[in-house]
């Protein structure tokens, strides 16, 4: 048998046999010679039947086998006319013509499976079990989007004031159920939020109360505090704030509270007690912002002398510190994943610290969003002088708020804003006219044009 790759029989050249060659001519002899011939040629006529009889079967098995070949050599052809016909029909597609062409012969192949198999409950309920877990995974990690926008009424959410006898409130932190405040004056108080009306007074008995039910509780019940005491900043083994606390967090386990604030310090509470477990005095200036890595707890801090340090509260130790930033560092932000981002007021920049691969993303700001807007007087719009605020939305994307009143949405894969929303907090009120000049009679057009308000 022939294959695609190799000749065809019908092609090969045979050989015939000795028996069927021509006699070559001889130079005649002698007469003897002639009849000594003779005489030998007699006894060898029956062997010459034989080989005739032999000839002839070996052409019959030559002619089969070559219809063989013929009849192979005709379907390889076919074949390979067919994948040419195949070919020259697909030269003319595109890609997408051929993604869509293989998506429908695969939903073919599946339809064709399940009509002959059917359907596995058991399977079916596996792959279910699979995406839960997969999606459970990602929102863990912080990798699921959802759209909460639409279904929250700010327009009917009540408000509630709670505060206690002390300065402003410098920070706040939330590890559900409880709220963290720090305060000019050293304090810093544990609250516990209150539960939704329909679980604050759970009814113990089957028989209907004979009162009505008394109104929910709205506002947070104070727990426990903790307060420094400034007369204590000669002592180095004080293991409270001598100083004003301009910053909180809280692990999202909830096993940790930490502070910073202007004396230098970091100090590591238990959550449980307030207790301080832990004091640290790396930084050089005053410490301004704190951020818990979500899920561990690893722990971020930024301070005025410029710098960013990585903490580790398993070990109570610390990591390392990370330089860049050209003016004192103001606000501190994470996620799941081990980097942070920073900004750093005059320098106009905010920064992604990858920390792990030990480098840096810079993001300048100082840009104005020039495309005028209904509203909006231009003369307003001043140019950003310090980026204050940080915040990330995700791996992604994360927002910077400056003094300019603009908020302004970073993506880490450009260097300039998405896009700037500018009097984000809008203008204070405008100054009267006696009030911008000295004048008896000032001109109204001598008013500046009211500041925007500060995105602090």
């Amino acid at each position: 048998m022939s294959s695609f790759f190799t000749v065809p029989g019908a092609q090969k050249k045979r050989k015939r046999p000795a028996a069927l060659e021509a006699p070559k001519k001889r130079v005649a002899a002698s007469k003897s010679s002639a009849k000594t011939s003779a005489k030998s040629a007699r006894p060898a006529a029956k062997p010459a039947a034989s080989s005739k009889k032999r000839v002839e079967r070996d052409d019959e098995s030559i002619s089969g086998s070559d219809s063989e070949d013929d009849e192979s050599y005709e379907g390889a052809s076919d074949a390979t006319n067919d994948e040419d016909d195949n070919d020259s029909e697909n030269d003319g597609e595109t890609a997408a013509e051929k993604r869509l062409r293989l998506a429908e012969r695969y939903l073919g192949n599946v339809k064709e499976h399940v009509d002959e198999v059917g359907f596995d409950a058991a399977e079916i309920d596996r792959d279910l079990i699979a995406e839960r877990l997969q999606e459970d995974v990602a929102e863990t990690k912080g990798k699921v989007y959802r759209q909460l926008a639409s279904e929250l009424a700010f327009d009917r959410a009540s408000q509630t004031f709670f505060r206690s006898n002390t300065n402003s409130v410098t920070s706040i932190a939330a590890c559900a159920p409880y709220v963290y405040t720090t305060t000019k004056d050293l304090f810093l108080h544990k609250w516990r939020i209150q539960d939704l009306p329909q679980h604050q007074y759970p009814q113990t008995t089957k028989r209907k109360p004979k009162k009505p039910p008394a109104p929910p509780k709205k506002r947070p019940e104070l727990e426990m505090w903790i307060k420094g005491n400034a007369s204590k900043q000669k002592d180095k083994d004080y293991k409270r704030h001598v100083g004003n606390i301009l910053a909180v967090a809280a692990s999202s386990d909830g096993k940790y509270v930490v502070t910073g604030g202007q004396d230098k310090k970091i100090i590591v509470y238990d959550a449980a007690t307030l207790k301080p477990i832990k004091v640290f005095t790396h930084h050089r200036d005053a410490v301004t912002g704190l951020a818990f890595r979500r899920g561990t707890n690893q722990l971020y801090s930024c301070s005025k002398d410029r710098t960013v340090k990585v903490w580790s509260l398993d070990e109570l130790a610390y990591i390392e510190t990370l330089f860049g930033h050209q003016d004192e560092v103001l606000d501190i932000d994470a996620l799941a994943q081990e980097r942070c981002v920073s900004v750093g007021a005059r320098d106009r920049t905010a920064r992604l610290w990858k920390v792990a691969e030990e480098t840096q993303l810079v993001f300048r700001g100082g840009a104005v969003d020039k495309k005028p807007q209904p509203g909006i007087n231009p003369r307003s719009l001043l140019h950003e002088g310090s980026m204050d605020r940080i915040a990330m939305i995700d791996d992604e994307l994360f927002i910077t708020g400056s003094d300019n009143g603009s908020l302004a949405l970073w993506s880490i894969s450009k260097k300039k804003p998405v896009y700037i929303q500018p009097l984000a907090h809008g203008l204070d009120p405008p100054l009267q006219p006696e009030a911008a000049s000295a004048e008896v009679n000032p001109d109204r057009k001598a008013v500046p044009a009211p500041p925007p308000r500060w995105i602090t």
